[in-house]
């Protein structure tokens, strides 16, 4: 049975792709069920965006394509694989994957956001 997926926990160094809207989607090993059509986007924990589902797609590690690494946010399956296998360690590629592609809807940070530094950015020119 699927588990519940409530909120997209990325990491800071996404922080700007998805904000930017270079990131529109993310793969998680397993089977995950997206019960809503809005969910909050929290990075370090502090939410920073809300975004769309547009759709949750399952399959099996194997069947991932370069397609699905770019909307990740990746140049292809070999730097995916890598960050897959820092998150997760050891997988196979008969391990189900779920795919859930989004739109970004609002920014939650004022400002703007650093993902770099994980804190809000200073606006330029303004005091320090």
């Amino acid at each position: 049975m699927p588990q519940p997926l409530r909120q997209l926990t990325i990491k800071s160094r996404y922080v700007r792709l998805v904000l930017e809207g270079r990131k529109r989607s993310t793969i998680r090993l397993g089977n995950l069920a997206v019960n809503s059509k809005y969910v909050k986007v929290v990075s370090s924990g502090r939410p920073i965006a809300i975004v769309r589902v547009d759709s949750v797609v399952h399959k099996k590690v194997k069947d991932l394509t370069d397609e699905d690494a770019v909307y990740d946010g990746f140049r292809g399956l070999p730097e995916l694989f890598r960050e897959l296998r820092s998150i997760y360690g050891d997988f196979t590629l008969e391990d189900e994957i779920t795919i859930i592609r989004f739109s970004l809807v609002r920014t939650l940070v004022p400002g703007g956001y650093d993902g770099l530094r994980g804190r809000p950015r200073r606006p330029r020119g303004g005091p320090q």
